[in-house]
């Protein structure tokens, strides 16, 4: 049987493309009749709650998109802003080269957000194929002759096409420069003097043991033994150890052990009988898995060379580049159901007046005794970078809003009761100003760090020296 000529006529020749995404989006207006784009504009405009709705509804149905979704400030916010983003992307009005840059630089934006929040883009992609299915329905509603109807749907399809293009390219870009800190940072980690970490977590987690033997010889204090997971030992393993040696065969070992001595070695020396001989069975059981600990501490920080860099030249403190590493694997670490943390954000009260009064050198001197503090201040499992000129951040792991305004005071109180030396012997009274700010649950790191700045902020308006926190929300 010889093939029909219509499965033998060639396909329509391929247009060339326009120059630039703003050129394109123009051309796609322009090859399109203008009852086809009020009618498209139209939808948008009395549907587009609906059609936000819908689109959010099929994303929470979705068990790998829900959780990216499943805060009330997200629902909320991303409900309108979808609402706006369709009336954007189908405005009937757009025709100049100037609202079609805002247009294209508006969906490079979303696609830089989606890579902060690290939500896949095969997500994005679903998220358009089911928008162009509700617009296809609601079109097919509108009283079109079937010519401009045939006509509306391909320009629906093109525009959404192009917007997830130029979405997806900034993802991309974004993706990967957040992919070489991640390993920039994982690389830095591992530069540091292993030898001085390695002596420092051996050291927390000896005493976390006399903690736990001394507490068993007093009955009072013997049902609330302290779970390793949660002592200083047991935070920098689960915050900053998974990082350093990700994929180590002794870091796995050591979580085993951590998880064994919590749910079976603890329980039963909460609960044995002082004068049984089972107890001593089981101090001896306690004593082998510490051992145990310390050995594959060692084997895991001999692996890897001494090597310093990637700190704050001045401060030594993290690097503000490798903050969203940090925060993006703190998100991730709270959806697995970790417990909360917060930011702090800190700025030396009137530094100017330091610079200027008493020179840079006085200045620096300030930023590197600050510096010291705050670290002396926070646990091992914390994290703190300078973030820039005389702010320094602070990532407090494993806290509630309470406990990280009670860190932020405390360190607030002891800038105000120190003096710091500078040049010549002299002193200097130094103040801070904080903002605190509780993670929430919102998926955008940066919305956290701008949180904890207008709290900051906050604390300047309020007369400085003082602790402010975001609220919630």
């Amino acid at each position: 049987m010889n093939p029909s000529p219509a499965i033998l006529s060639p396909l329509p020749s391929v247009p060339s493309r326009p120059a630039t995404p703003e050129a394109e989006w123009l051309d796609i207006a322009a090859r399109t009749p203008d009852a086809c784009r009020q009618a498209v504009a139209a939808v948008v405009r009395e549907h587009g709650p609906e059609l936000a709705a819908h689109f959010y509804g099929a994303m929470m149905a979705d068990r790998d998109a829900a959780h990216f979704l499943d805060h009330t400030i997200v629902n909320e916010r991303l409900r309108g802003s979808m609402t706006r983003w369709l009336e954007e992307v189908f405005a009937q009005e757009l025709r100049d080269e100037a609202q079609a840059a805002a247009v294209v630089a508006h969906q490079r934006h979303v696609g830089e957000v989606h890579a902060r929040i690290r939500l896949p883009i095969y997500l994005v992609a679903r998220g358009a194929r089911v928008l162009k299915a509700a617009i296809y329905s609601r079109l097919a509603e509108r009283n079109l002759s079937p010519q401009d109807h045939l006509r509306a749907l391909p320009y629906v399809g093109q525009v959404m096409d192009l917007a997830l293009e130029l979405m997806s390219a900034a993802f991309v870009r974004n993706s990967e420069r957040s992919a070489r800190a991640d390993e920039a940072y994982r690389l830095f980690s591992l530069g540091q003097n292993m030898s001085v970490e390695r002596e420092r977590q051996r050291s927390v987690l000896l005493e976390w043991g006399q903690e736990v033997l001394f507490m068993l010889h007093r009955p009072s204090s013997r049902a609330v033994l302290p779970n390793l997971a949660h002592s200083e030992f047991g935070l920098w393993l689960n915050h900053k150890a998974r990082m350093m040696f990700e994929g180590s065969e002794e870091l796995g070992q050591i979580q085993d052990i951590v998880e064994r001595v919590d749910s079976a070695l603890l329980p039963q020396l909460r609960v044995a009988d002082p004068a049984a001989p089972q107890l001593n069975a089981l101090v001896g059981e306690f004593y082998g898995e510490l051992d145990s600990l310390k050995f594959l501490l060692s084997s895991l920080f001999e692996r890897y060379l001494e090597v310093e860099n990637g700190r704050d030249a001045l401060t030594r403190l993290l690097n503000r580049r490798f903050l969203p590493s940090v925060l993006s694997r703190e998100i991730a670490l709270y959806r697995g159901e970790s417990q909360g943390f917060a930011l702090l954000l800190l700025d030396i009260d009137h530094f100017k007046n330091i610079n200027d009064g008493y020179g840079h050198d006085a200045g620096d001197a300030v930023l590197q005794q600050a510096s010291a503090l705050v670290l002396n201040a926070v646990r091992s499992g914390d994290f703190v970078f300078r973030y820039g000129g005389e702010e320094i951040l602070v990532i407090l792991v494993e806290v509630n809003a309470d406990a990280a305004l009670r860190i932020a005071e405390g360190i607030r109180q002891k800038f105000d009761a120190g003096e710091f030396l500078i040049s010549d012997g002299r002193t200097l009274h130094v103040t801070v100003s904080a903002g605190v700010a509780q993670f929430d649950g919102h998926p955008d790191y940066q919305y956290l760090i701008n949180r904890a700045d207008a709290a900051l902020y906050a604390a300047k308006q309020q007369g400085r020296n003082r602790v402010c926190q975001a609220p919630e929300g």
